[in-house]
């Protein structure tokens, strides 16, 4: 059997980064015109949760200074962005570094781009795939648009993307890929309305960790993970009886209409970590419940988001005896500990805590909290004709996990998160644009209180120029 570990060898995260920067540089020297610079300042190195989540990994070192570069022409679309810390101790950053090839049905992308799944950037983040965490490296391919299709006279549209990529290192785990998956298709009730039905597939698979060694990574085992079959020999025994690899993924499901210049959006995502969620039966109505009202002119409030989020069940209290119930624990895996993350940041909603405690499966870091019900508010708007304002507020109830819970409880101690800790944590940015000549101001304040995170408020200056050419 060839090994698509051996073939993948060649297309080495950090190599095809740096290849693809250098036909970047060279593309900006032919075509770009415009080259964004900033700089970021807080206040202290202690970051309250809505300045440092859902921006794409970048504020994890503190204030930093960035360069970004992006190009869409009709065939090819390119970007690339490097990150300087002001913490001399802390190495640059390519955050950002891909190469887009456009058709009129498709699209093929290679390099790491920032991820942009919601329109809606007021949410707290997609339960599967957020702004939260850096880019990941991938070699993806979608459809460019929604593609219509026909069966007798039922008429809808489709969207499908598939992509293999490389999760950064941790440290329970070396060099581990990332199966990705999806489709949506769309149906149009009226001129100004229609719904969206979706299902995500995500797997985390391969690379060698510390407790398990190195995991399957044949040609053979890669369709396994398509598949979401069980293991082959070569993997563990639990693998075999199960799935191979860690598995994740949402039913999405959202309405959308128009009335005259307002849009209102209702969305909902609901969550599996094994068959028991996939099946929708098991863990009941755990998920995302959102709705957006968004105005096309700017007002006081242009913009409305709120959101409710539910994952107390997970299909029961009960420890897991086979894939089908108990225990789905989100954003966990017994094999890959550092869970559904991507250098040191949550891949999915960052309400789910990542944190270092001494618990059933681990003693380092890994997702300690994923039973929680929240809600968040968003809001946009506009104080005058140049300073537009964004508000973020987070109000939740957190009770850990299900199995640190019968940990703690089998030694007779008591559990931090037994009764729920509550946890409040808000956003308030001042922006304008053109404030000078090609140049951008922000000032966000942002705060924390609770029991779940520290106590802290801190502020952040954000300042933007774009140089063009």
């Amino acid at each position: 059997m060839i090994s698509l570990k051996r073939k993948i060898k060649r297309y080495n995260p950090k190599f095809f980064i740096k290849k693809t920067l250098l036909i970047i540089f060279f593309l900006s020297d032919s075509f770009s015109q415009s080259i964004n610079s900033s700089i970021h300042f807080f206040e202290d190195n202690k970051i309250p949760f809505w300045l440092s989540s859902n921006n794409h990994g970048i504020y994890s070192k503190g204030s930093i200074v960035n360069f970004k570069i992006s190009e869409e022409l009709k065939i090819l679309n390119y970007g690339g962005e490097i990150i300087f810390s002001l913490n001399q101790s802390e190495k640059p950053l390519f955050n950002q570094a891909y190469i887009r090839f456009n058709n009129n049905n498709f699209y093929f992308q290679i390099g790491k781009k920032s991820n942009h799944l919601k329109s809606n950037y007021l949410s707290s983040g997609s339960l599967v795939e957020s702004a939260n965490a850096a880019p990941i490296p991938k070699i993806l391919i979608s459809s460019a648009n929604y593609n219509n299709i026909s069966f007798s006279k039922f008429r809808f549209q489709y969207l499908v993307k598939i992509a293999h990529g490389w999760i950064n290192a941790s440290e329970y785990i070396k060099n581990p890929y990332l199966h990705e998956k999806s489709i949506n298709i769309k149906k149009e009730i009226s001129e100004n309305s229609h719904i969206d039905l979706g299902l995500s597939h995500m797997a985390i698979w391969a690379g060698e960790t510390i407790q398990h060694g190195k995991q399957p990574a044949s040609l053979s085992d890669f369709f396994r993970i398509v598949l979401a079959l069980p293991g082959g020999k070569s993997s563990i025994n639990q693998e075999q009886k199960n799935s191979l690899g860690n598995h994740l993924g949402a039913w999405t499901f959202s309405y959308k209409k128009k009335y005259k210049d307002k849009i209102l959006s209702l969305y909902m995502e609901h969550p599996f970590e094994d068959e028991s969620g996939a099946r929708w039966i098991l863990n009941e109505f755990d998920g995302l419940y959102g709705i957006n009202i968004n105005q096309k002119k700017l007002s006081y409030i242009s913009e409305f988001t709120y959101e409710y989020i539910n994952t107390m069940d997970q299909s029961g209290y009960k420890g897991a005896s086979d894939s089908t119930y108990g225990w789905d624990n989100y954003y966990n895996h017994y094999i890959y500990q550092s869970g559904w993350t991507n250098n040191g940041k949550v891949i999915g909603n960052p309400l789910f805590t990542l944190g270092a405690n001494i618990g059933r499966y681990s003693n380092g870091e890994y997702i300690i909290n994923n039973r929680l019900k929240a809600h968040h508010f968003g809001f946009i708007g506009s104080i005058s004709e140049k300073i537009n304002y964004k508000i973020l507020f987070t109000y939740s109830e957190n009770f850990g996990i299900y199995p640190d819970q019968d940990f703690f409880k089998s030694k007779n101690k008591t559990y931090r998160f037994d009764g729920g800790l509550i946890q409040r944590s808000g956003l308030i940015e001042l922006s304008t644009k053109n404030l000078f000549d090609k140049i951008d101001v922000s000032l966000a304040f942002g705060f924390d209180n609770g029991e779940l995170l520290n106590k802290t408020d801190s502020f952040m200056l954000k300042i933007n120029h774009r140089f063009v050419f």
